[in-house]
């Protein structure tokens, strides 16, 4: 018996403002990988889980994540990957992005040679996602899903870090006064953290602040899954 993962991405869209929908979500061209969070259930049920960052900006830096995303899997045995909803996306722009940053990098064919392997040929991916649009509605999201079983989450308050961003300020008129993060709020924070991170200051409070926020946005994303995975069917 082995263990299985979970994985998430969170992606930021340079190319596009803030709030701006993608002509298409499955376009690597309109995302970046920002980070990349994953969780491990150990064989005894023992779980971890670790939020990896982009460190510099450009091409070399998707690769360098992308790198470390393969080691920390390739380190502990398992064979099924849980997402919620990442046929549609994560698997998707995890290895796109891997393939288009080596196609700026062709000196560096690994990254995406190793991501594309692991995920279409060494572990099964078990998308959640399908099983609850079934069961409670298309579009459910993944918290809704926790409550429909009675998996307690808890919100990400963009007001309680000290990271200088006043979203309301930022927001279309249809998400201002929303207490927590949103998915579409990330790129915001992402693009201020990767800056920083490129810049070297990962010493200062904006920074810090930053980092804790994405970090519990971005656990909140996988933590659950292993329990969600449990309690198919859905709606039994």
């Amino acid at each position: 018996m082995t263990g299985r993962f979970a994985l998430d991405i969170e992606t930021i869209s340079p190319s596009l403002d803030y709030y701006e929908r993608p002509p298409d979500f499955q376009d690597p061209e309109h995302f970046e990988l920002l980070a990349v969070v994953i969780g491990y259930e150990s064989p005894d049920g023992e779980r971890e889980t670790e939020m990896l960052y982009r460190e510099a900006d450009g091409p070399g830096g998707e690769l360098d994540l992308v790198d470390r995303t393969w080691e920390w899997i390739a380190d502990r045995p398992g064979e099924v990957c849980l997402t919620y909803g990442g046929e549609g996306f994560d698997l998707v722009h995890l290895v796109g992005r891997s393939e288009a940053a080596m196609e700026e990098c062709p000196d560096r064919t690994a990254p995406y040679q190793r991501i594309r392997s692991l995920f279409e040929e060494e572990l099964t991916h078990d998308d959640i996602q399908p099983a609850a649009w079934d069961a409670f509605g298309e579009y459910t999201r993944l918290e809704e899903v926790c409550a429909e079983v009675g998996i307690e989450t808890a919100d990400t308050r963009w007001a309680d870090y000290d990271h200088g961003i006043d979203l309301d300020e930022l927001r279309p008129p249809k998400y201002e006064g929303f207490e927590k993060v949103i998915n579409k709020d990330v790129p915001v924070f992402g693009e201020r953290y990767l800056a920083l991170a490129d810049a070297g200051a990962t010493e200062t409070l904006t920074f810090r602040s930053l980092r804790d926020l994405l970090d519990h946005y971005g656990r909140e994303d996988i933590v659950h899954l292993f329990d969600l995975a449990d309690e198919r069917p859905f709606g039994g």
